[in-house]
């Protein structure tokens, strides 16, 4: 027990105190390395780039490392993520999602948001009549017009399910943003379970001036642009995927199924030319029969898989005759045979 150090914490006597303490283990409180080097550009009195050296903290934790159903909006690749489970063939309910208060913009902190953003517009559904579609773009279009000019914020909470039990459902809750164009931006927000403790450090004072200098130095030697446009990023990903593929083996399944298809036609591919061989040795012993005996004879094939040498003598198939009037030269042949076998005194 010597050297070991106990940290004593003082927690207050509430609920949210005590998920704090136990949350904060799930962080790392080590400092053995920093996680993050930020460039700057080079300064006019020095050539290398201004290194400021950070470290980095989860705000959350991930909704996909909670196994609930439904999800806590952790899926938002798609539509089909964001959309109600449904059983069978049935299609897809519409989700309901209920606005519960007016949030202010700037008193909104990106951090607690996260997932893939999802553009909402009016719908045009082609079951909707003309009236009610025209109703339910102008009611679209005034609430657009209603938060932009006032720089505000709907949280909304997913409509419980009406048949799980009361208390037992699990909801998730979004943030619906406003835009310049006719069309609002749903993000997800996280929840309390989820919330990660942040302790974000608040100064008053004034930076150093030769910092301050050297800061607006290297800032001043980017370029400004009043509008991001993602068309100019590029990530290189395209030339990435392409030499990727041409290096790595075919995954897809249907390239699998041609090449096990190729696989399987080989063995078939290699014996075809070796049965003309065979049949090629077995007909000088055919003909041999019918110059001599004169008769027609019926050999049964070799099977398919047979590959090799004709078989011997003792192995051959028995002749079949069409008359018995020409039996009389196999008897003696055979009468010969046995002859011969047998010892002279």
């Amino acid at each position: 027990m010597l050297g070991t150090e106990v940290d004593l914490q003082q927690v207050e006597n509430n609920v949210f105190a005590m998920e704090t303490v136990l949350k904060a283990w799930l962080q790392e409180q080590g400092g053995d390395a920093e996680h993050l080097h930020l460039l700057l550009p080079s300064s006019s009195d020095s050539p290398l780039p201004v290194c400021l050296k950070c470290d980095m903290q989860e705000r959350l934790i991930s909704p996909a490392l909670v196994p609930v159903t439904p999800s806590l909006g952790v899926k938002t690749e798609s539509i089909q993520n964001f959309l109600p489970v449904v059983r069978g063939n049935q299609s897809p309910a519409p989700q309901r999602l209920k606005v519960v208060k007016v949030l202010h913009a700037d008193g909104v902190c990106e951090s607690v948001l996260y997932g893939l953003p999802l553009v909402i517009r009016p719908t045009t559904c082609w079951r909707l009549d003309w009236d009610e579609m025209e109703t339910n773009s102008s009611l679209f279009h005034a609430l657009c017009h209603t938060l932009r000019s006032r720089d505000l914020f709907l949280l909304l909470q997913v409509e419980s399910d009406r048949s799980a039990a009361a208390g037992s459902g699990v909801y998730s809750h979004y943030i619906l943003q406003s835009s310049s164009s006719l069309s609002l931006l749903l993000k997800p927000v996280v929840s309390r379970e989820l919330l990660l403790p942040c302790s974000l450090l608040v100064s008053n004072q004034e930076p150093a001036p030769s910092a301050l200098h050297t800061v607006q130095g290297c800032l001043s030697q980017l370029d400004e642009e009043f509008v991001l446009n993602p068309l100019l990023l590029s990530s290189n990903l395209y030339q990435h995927l392409r030499s990727r593929g041409l290096q790595a083996p075919p995954r897809y399944p249907y390239r699998l199924q041609s090449a096990a298809a190729k696989r399987g036609q080989q063995p078939q591919t290699l014996e075809s030319p070796r049965q003309p061989v065979s049949r090629h040795l077995r007909q000088p012993q055919t003909r041999q029969l019918g110059s001599n005996t004169r008769v027609r004879a019926t050999v049964a094939p070799l099977p398919s898989s047979y590959v090799g040498p004709p078989p011997a003598k003792a192995s051959r198939p028995a002749l079949s005759f069409l008359s018995g009037s020409r039996r009389a030269p196999t008897q003696h042949k055979e009468q010969d045979d046995d002859s011969d076998s047998v010892p002279t005194l």
